[in-house]
């Protein structure tokens, strides 16, 4: 189902130009508050030169800016530009388009079902590779 569903959004997300990926990056310094690639890499669960890399990308197309911090080239602050929260928004909306069209005539029971289902299915899915 995850597949399916990631496949309708990478679908949507290619005529924006961007990646499952580099959305999540921007999602999360747009939607998260994550400030500093340290920040992002650790809350994606991604390495740093992988965030970096997404960065580099995301500011050539003028989706972010970074801002340097203090005396060190290395720190650095992230922001989102006016071109970023304008596809984030848009974006936004076909992920919302995704879930919406993947529960058609499923009730709000349905749904919540299902996604007690799923917690408790992580769930397991930590105790077990926590005993690993």
């Amino acid at each position: 189902m995850a597949r399916t569903m990631e496949a309708d959004l990478n679908k949507r997300l290619s005529g924006h130009g961007i990646t499952r990926v580099a959305w999540a990056v921007l999602g999360a310094i747009h939607y998260d508050d994550k400030k500093t690639p340290s920040e992002l890499a650790a809350f994606l669960s991604i390495d740093r030169a992988a965030v970096t890399r997404l960065l580099d990308k995301l500011e050539a197309q003028e989706l972010i800016a970074r801002n340097r911090t203090g005396c060190d080239r290395r720190s650095v602050s992230l922001l989102v530009t006016p071109k970023g929260k304008t596809l984030s928004a848009t974006i936004a909306q076909d992920s919302s388009d995704v879930n919406a069209h993947f529960s058609t005539g499923l009730s709000p029971e349905n749904i919540e079902h299902y996604i007690e289902t799923i917690k408790k299915m992580l769930a397991n899915g930590k105790e077990t590779v926590g005993t690993l």
